[in-house]
């Protein structure tokens, strides 16, 4: 299935799940994409390409979420689960990290999640 960026970023929210979050206990129809940056990001770059970003959010508004990760594609920063947040992230002050998906996917929980979520996708 071929899925343009703008499709994939309007469907997101919509495939989102309180079984997909990596909080489920905040996760709310309200705020569909909280706990989603890292499998959202991983299918992203198997989508488009580009790199995987990991941001650290410590001493921001939002510490309490540990990190944050999205996409960089042709050049481009894509967050496409920014709406979680009340306001856009600073990304030029905080410090960042290139990841692979390896290394996200490594964890069998969000393993676990990334193909859930991914299935709701290309179903």
């Amino acid at each position: 299935m071929k899925i343009s960026i703008e499709e994939f970023n309007k469907l997101i929210p919509t495939i989102c799940s309180k079984e997909t979050s990596s909080n489920s206990e905040l996760w709310t129809k309200q705020n569909p994409t909280h706990g989603h940056c890292a499998i959202v990001s991983v299918l992203a770059q198997e989508c488009f390409g580009g790199e995987i970003v990991k941001v650290s959010l410590k001493d921001t508004l939002y510490e309490n979420l540990k990190s944050h990760f999205f996409n960089v594609i042709d050049g481009n920063e894509i967050d496409f689960t920014i709406s979680q947040f009340k306001g856009a992230i600073p990304y030029e002050d905080i410090s960042r990290e290139i990841k692979n998906r390896d290394e996200i996917l490594s964890y069998p929980r969000t393993q676990e999640r990334f193909d859930i979520f991914k299935s709701k996708l290309f179903i």
